[in-house]
């Protein structure tokens, strides 16, 4: 990916948005009118060639989901290739993945450090693991107390595994 200009001027914007729709397609009816990625959509992404990425790095689908709502659109694709771009500008090829990886965590931990920072972080966690399902609350029992399905749970303990 190092492109010598901006991703959105190269030929390389052709590749993620063909990137993009092959994985928006194979996620079903939602995906499609929505337009927005889920984990284990993201995860299905294939980065160009020359550019390693560890899309299953929880600091790293933090800064690819900027908005923080758990998904990834097409722009927020294109905003994380312009900083992938501008970094391996900055960097070159060596050791591009670990260094990409730390940016992230040094930017993760920032948030985290803030007051609320721990909840905010927490909060995207779970939005990211639910993938866009809904939790149900027992209202009559715990009211501000929502719940998971086994399936999050199991996608949360994915994430978290080394």
């Amino acid at each position: 990916m190092g492109v010598s200009g901006s991703i959105a001027d190269s030929p390389l914007i052709g590749y993620l948005q063909t990137e993009f729709s092959r994985v928006v397609e194979k996620g079903g009816s939602t995906a499609k009118q929505r337009q927005r990625l889920h984990l284990h959509q993201v995860q299905q992404l294939q980065p160009p060639q020359d550019l390693p990425l560890d899309l299953r790095h929880v600091a790293t689908l933090w800064k690819l989901d900027a908005d923080r709502d758990g998904c990834v659109t097409f722009q927020e694709l294109v905003a994380f290739s312009e900083f992938c771009n501008e970094k391996r500008r900055v960097f070159g090829s060596l050791d591009f993945l670990d260094k990409v990886k730390a940016l992230c965590v040094v930017e993760l931990w920032e948030v985290i450090q803030r007051e609320r920072g721990e909840e905010v972080f927490a909060d995207w966690v779970i939005q990211l693991v639910a993938q866009g399902e809904h939790f149900p609350t027992l209202v009559a029992a715990s009211p501000s107390v929502r719940f998971m399905s086994r399936d999050s749970v199991m996608t949360l303990y994915e994430l978290l595994q080394p």
